[in-house]
């Protein structure tokens, strides 16, 4: 026994588990490391799993921390130690996926929005908006709520509260593609300095102008760097925003 509650059991019916729809993909290179581990010094840690219904309709037992210990198991044909955990809702089983695997190996951004899509919209916008353009995923959200201001603090986004409330995401995510584009070399300060001149700009933006001001500065452009003076050039050349 752990605690008061939480059992280890074991068993060699791998079939008895079932994939996570919102759980990152299979890494092989991962498993393969698991699988050296386990040769060197055995099995050191349970898998965590939650038996529930609130996912499929019907209950299965789900791998939400160490899919990847239970598939190099599985490999080597060795039975997987689990412990069950109760979840009360869908949000509660992502928060829970989150801080188990943060203990082991931290997720990524997209890690938390490909979790949070299966039951937040916005969550599936930014999504799509990440296989339509090649953009930062902070940036895509930067967007969203129109508030370059993000980059700074993600917490929303892995928490589960990010929504969208920029009305015109979608065709700003499209103009700054095309700028993200040309700008492609630049290092991801810069990136943000045109982000939050875009930001502030798309009011009265003019879309032509600035690419045309891109191009026409593109010499300049590529040699920015992190400093005080790339903001105030990038609004007054690129945007022609006052300084």
């Amino acid at each position: 026994m752990i605690g008061k509650e939480l059992k280890v059991s074991t068993t060699v019916d791998y079939s008895k588990f079932a994939v996570l729809p919102m759980n990152r993909g299979i890494d092989s290179k991962h498993v393969q490391k698991m699988i050296t581990s386990i040769r060197k010094m055995g099995v050191i840690r349970c898998v965590i799993t939650t038996t529930t219904d609130i996912i499929e309709g019907e209950k299965k037992r789900y791998i939400i921390d160490g899919q990847h210990l239970a598939t190099a198991l599985e490999r080597e044909g060795q039975p997987i130690p689990y412990i069950d955990i109760a979840i009360e809702s869908e949000e509660d089983l992502i928060a829970k996926m989150a801080y188990l695997n943060n203990s082991s190996k931290s997720w990524d951004m997209m890690n938390y929005i490909n979790a949070w899509k299966m039951i937040r919209p916005d969550y599936m916008k930014l999504f799509k908006w990440k296989n339509m353009y090649d953009i930062e995923v902070t940036m895509l959200a930067a967007i969203g709520i129109n508030s370059a201001g993000i980059k700074h603090s993600t917490s929303s986004i892995k928490t589960g509260d990010f929504q969208i409330t920029n009305p015109k995401a979608e065709d700003m995510c499209k103009a700054f593609n095309d700028i993200f584009l040309k700008i492609g070399m630049s290092d991801r300060f810069v990136k943000f300095q045109f982000l939050s001149a875009f930001l502030q700009a798309y009011g009265t933006y003019n879309h032509t102008k600035v690419m045309s001001n891109i191009e026409k500065h593109m010499k300049t452009v590529k040699l920015l760097t992190d400093g005080d003076s790339t903001g105030t050039y990038i609004r007054t050349k690129i945007f022609n925003l006052p300084k």
